[in-house]
């Protein structure tokens, strides 16, 4: 009888463990963890501000496709920053130790109406990793 508890119980944990994965999505939309940016310490009115960001992971379980910048004007002149990318053939619980980073630039257009300093707020996720100040004159 014990034994039969014990199979039985053995045998739920291992259903159970199977469909929690069947659950989970194979592909979604999230950050991508930024490391680092350069961004330039002056630039005219009416030029782009051009960062170059580098973004990248320790370890990861997916496909992964950078798609853009998420950035918000939270405050006049300063804005919050995150990269986003598409997630695919998510494999949960394997993450595999590599290291896997890349450089790409974000551009941000002041206008022709404003000068002063731009502050740019880089993050990993909601970790903010970094603010850069850009003196717009």
């Amino acid at each position: 009888m014990k034994l039969f508890s014990f199979l039985a119980i053995i045998a739920f944990l291992s259903l159970s463990a199977c469909t929690k994965t069947q659950d989970q999505p194979t592909s979604k939309t999230d950050y991508v963890p930024i490391i680092s940016a350069r961004s330039p310490l002056t630039v005219a009115q009416g030029q782009p501000i051009i960062s170059i960001v580098k973004m990248g992971f320790y370890e990861h379980s997916a496909d992964i496709k950078f798609l853009n910048f998420e950035i918000k004007n939270v405050l006049p002149k300063q804005y919050d920053i995150h990269a986003k990318a598409f997630y695919t053939n998510i494999q949960y619980g394997i993450p595999l130790p590599v290291v896997s980073t890349f450089d790409t630039t974000m551009m941000l257009q002041t206008t022709t109406l404003e000068s002063g300093k731009y502050l740019l707020k880089f993050y990993s996720s909601n970790q903010l990793m970094q603010t850069d100040t850009v003196v717009v004159n």
